[in-house]
């Protein structure tokens, strides 16, 4: 998509199309008119299987993390703030992404600084054994 967005001419302006609107021009200025229906489609299919992959991917990370009972409560939740990302403004929704995105990253920048122990002992261990083993 990217790829046919930046070879297609059209001029990308922060904030001025986004999302579904700048895909679908960059593919009916590449492909003609007839591909604006099909693009559509694609797009629709896409954000379907990746509103149910995620569900179901929060779904087992809130089960891990808690227990089988707050499932149910945390789909309904997930379906409430579906419908509620697709009704409110692009630009707002795209902030609260990042935003969690971000806050994906704390975690995990946790567990590597817990880790970096182990990772430079099994870095030491492999370059003294290396050559060793042939």
């Amino acid at each position: 998509t990217a790829l046919v967005i930046l070879c297609s001419g059209i001029p990308v302006n922060y904030g001025a199309a986004a999302g579904a609107e700048l895909t679908i021009l960059g593919f009916t200025s590449t492909y003609g008119n007839w591909v604006s229906i099909f693009t559509a489609v694609a797009m629709c299919c896409f954000a379907f299987s990746t509103i149910l992959g995620w569900g179901l991917y929060g779904a087992r990370c809130i089960e891990f993390l808690f227990s089988e009972k707050v499932i149910k409560p945390f789909m309904v939740v997930y379906a409430l703030v579906s419908i509620l990302g697709a009704t409110i403004d692009l630009g707002l929704l795209w902030s609260i992404a990042e935003t969690f995105n971000g806050l994906m990253s704390i975690p995990n920048l946790i567990a590597l600084f817990m880790l970096s122990g182990t990772v430079v002992k099994l870095v030491k261990e492999y370059f003294e054994n290396e050559g060793k083993e042939s």
